[in-house]
């Protein structure tokens, strides 16, 4: 009987990194591992730093997705767009066989582990490999949480909204021309892990929330590049060297209004707070994706206004695998999921900032108030 082979995907650095943790920590059976990946938007420092990662990660197969057609800006109309579709979605098939072949890779015998399908790398993969065990993986290091059911609500409303025509006319036509099935209605995991809570994708869901642990942080980070180790350990050292107490401050897709809102924040806190923050060092983490547009302009103002030592940490790796490291005595940010992290590794005082908070939690935030209150559940909010 042939050996089972493993096909994972990922499309940024998080989704990578989570691969890297349940390789490193899953008892699993033997098998030939793969990868299906891309760099999401084509970033250049999310490119970079998969790149790097998948350098060294001992995959017997890789395969980079970035020129397939199907990513590719959309040129036709909408009624040429039903032949164009199809013959991208039918080369891309092809592209993916080819690869398959090359590897000996038999789709009855594989498991896809994915997360969500909501980016291409998982929509592909799936809709191609649909003999093969489909295996559910949280996109990051806090799912499932309790946005989890409303996200994959989301997912299902697109196919349920979707016009008659192109559900019963397009989505058929699609998969007969192509042999790509990429109907959302089908979404079938055989089982699914879980950094947090149940899964809702799957009924068999494998609670792997002891791997969110400092010391199962600090061994998937030596498993990392030594170069990417070398360049993260001397930013954090000047960092340890400089006073206390240390603040984090995370930020999370930062456009200009956002940026206005951080520098209230920030002005409100230590003036709030100056008593427990006095001489303290404060640390900017950039976000994995960010473009470098409105950081610096963030940073020129806390230099300008906020009696602290200001620090920056550039590199996008996630600041879960910092923290055991950096052990910081606060982490600030808005909506982001890290804090929840914080909050299960006790390292540090995880705080929300008021003025990063959903106005209206009903509409602003998946789930409701509901869901927010379990988000924040052990978190302050400052």
């Amino acid at each position: 009987m042939k050996a089972m082979d493993r096909i994972f995907t990922a499309c940024h650095g998080t989704q990578l990194l989570v691969i890297q943790h349940l390789r490193r920590h899953l008892q699993r059976p033997p098998s030939r591992e793969f990868l299906i990946w891309h760099p999401l938007d084509n970033n250049p420092s999310v490119d970079r730093f998969m790149q790097s990662i998948v350098s060294e990660a001992g995959f017997d197969g890789v395969l980079d997705i970035r020129h397939i057609e199907s990513l590719r800006p959309r040129t036709r109309g909408p009624l040429t767009w039903w032949v164009e579709s199809a013959r991208r979605l039918r080369s891309d098939a092809g592209t993916l066989h080819v690869w398959m072949s090359a590897n000996g890779i038999d789709e009855a015998t594989a498991e896809l582990w994915a997360d969500e399908p909501m980016h291409l790398n998982v929509i592909l993969s799936r809709g191609l490999l649909q003999r093969s065990v489909h295996v559910k993986i949280p996109h990051c290091f806090n799912f499932e949480d309790a946005t989890a059911p409303y996200l994959k609500a989301n997912v299902e409303a697109k196919w349920r909204k979707a016009p008659w025509a192109k559900k019963h006319i397009y989505y058929p036509w699609l998969r007969f021309a192509s042999r790509v099935d990429m109907r959302l209605d089908r979404v079938v995991y055989e089982r699914a892990y879980t950094f947090a809570s149940a899964s809702p994708w799957c009924a068999n869901s494998i609670d792997v929330s002891q791997l969110i642990s400092p010391d199962a942080f600090h061994k998937t980070y030596d498993g990392l590049p030594d170069a990417m180790r070398a360049d993260v350990e001397a930013i954090v050292g000047p960092i340890k060297a400089g006073s206390r107490p240390l603040v984090v401050l995370l930020l999370f897709g930062l456009a200009e209004s956002s940026r206005t809102a951080y520098q209230r924040a920030i002005a409100r806190i230590f003036s709030e707070h100056a008593a427990e923050l006095q001489g303290c060092s404060l640390v900017v983490k950039w976000h994995p994706s960010a473009t470098g547009e409105q950081e610096p302009l963030l940073l020129e103002w806390l230099r300008a206004n906020v009696p602290a030592q200001i620090h920056e940490i550039r590199h996008p790796l996630n600041l879960e695998f910092i923290l055991p490291e950096l052990r910081p005595d606060f982490v600030l940010a808005g909506l982001c999921g890290a804090l929840p992290i914080v909050r299960d590794l006790h390292i540090g005082r995880p705080a929300m900032l008021r003025e990063l908070m959903p106005k209206d939690p009903t509409t602003d935030w998946p789930g409701g108030p509901r869901s927010l209150a379990q988000f924040l559940q052990g978190i302050e909010i400052w």
